[in-house]
């Protein structure tokens, strides 16, 4: 019998080992359970401390990109006597926008960005109107080089954004609708873009919350004669709330626009040579390749 009793005692320790482990098992998987219930918590706590943040913050944020319109006018305040880099560089390559940058180029008479705004707050916020801040220009300095890249094509937009133009030369620049370039007789000699009444009339309403609203903008500037710089404010409704809010314009808060000259020092324009040609771009006398801007503008 002691025999038989120390058997079943042997055959029990398997089913209590196996007790064990499943009290084990169930013990952790209570704790688990607590610590995914607690970590869900405390997402929900930041989430809701993130939204006070944001209703506490300005209504609108505001992300630069590149404008459906094409840029061809382009100068340098300094002449050109070297390409260097320049010569052999594509259009569009950081080779490219390096030279660009180097000696300090700026568009002539007439540049675009875009402007996309979506809520931050809850609801309904109306954008009611842009104005442009700090503003300083002054006769132009760009007369050293001017540069005609070479076309490029226009692969279309689905959704096309509201288009926007202000005239710096105005005491106090107003957002008008832009029409865009007008096509005209070449006899004109002027490069013609139109504008009609205030592009604000009517507020614009977006929606906020998880899935909010948004709204593109392209936003075109002309200088003149004058290098003019410059930022760009929009008016925002939210709730009881109402202020004007500054906007991002490529890569930071602020413009830089030349005026048209009547003659550059030198002239580079693009070669339409052979693919397996290295050279892109050619360096020429003085002159002015840009026919003059003329802005026509509707009531506002």
């Amino acid at each position: 019998m002691a025999v038989i009793g120390g058997l079943s005692a042997l055959i029990g320790v398997p089913g209590v080992i196996l007790g064990l482990w499943y009290q084990d098992r169930s013990t952790k998987s209570g704790e688990d359970s607590v610590k995914i219930a607690r970590e869900a918590e405390d997402r929900e706590k930041g989430e809701v401390e993130e939204d006070k943040k944001k209703e506490a913050g300005p209504p609108i944020a505001s992300v630069a990109g590149a404008p459906s319109f094409y840029g061809s006018r382009f100068a340098f305040p300094d002449r050109t006597t070297d390409l260097g880099e320049g010569k052999s560089a594509l259009y569009g390559t950081q080779a490219y926008s390096t030279w660009f940058e180097k000696n300090g180029v700026a568009p002539v008479g007439v540049a675009a960005t875009r402007v996309t705004l979506s809520p931050l707050h809850e609801g309904t916020v109306v954008v009611q109107n842009m104005r442009i801040s700090g503003l300083k220009c002054q006769p132009t300095r760009h007369t050293g080089t001017a540069v005609v890249p070479p076309p490029i094509g226009d692969g279309g937009e689905e959704v096309p954004p509201t288009e926007i133009a202000f005239d710096l030369t105005e005491p106090v620049p107003r957002p008008r609708h832009s029409e865009g370039r007008v096509v005209s007789d070449p006899a004109a000699k002027a490069e013609v873009w139109r504008t009609t009444g205030n592009a604000f009339s009517m507020g614009i309403y977006l929606d906020g919350g998880k899935q909010a609203d948004a709204r593109s903008f392209d936003l075109y500037f002309f200088t003149g004669k004058n290098d003019c710089e410059f930022g760009v404010e929009v008016n925002v409704t939210s709730g009881t709330s109402d202020g004007w809010y500054p906007v991002k314009l490529g890569a930071g808060s602020k413009m830089k626009v030349a005026g048209q000259a009547e003659r550059y020092e030198s002239v580079v324009r693009a070669r339409n040579a052979d693919v397996t040609d290295p050279v892109q771009n050619e360096l020429r006398g003085p002159g002015n390749p840009f026919q003059p801007l003329k802005l026509e503008k509707g009531p506002f």
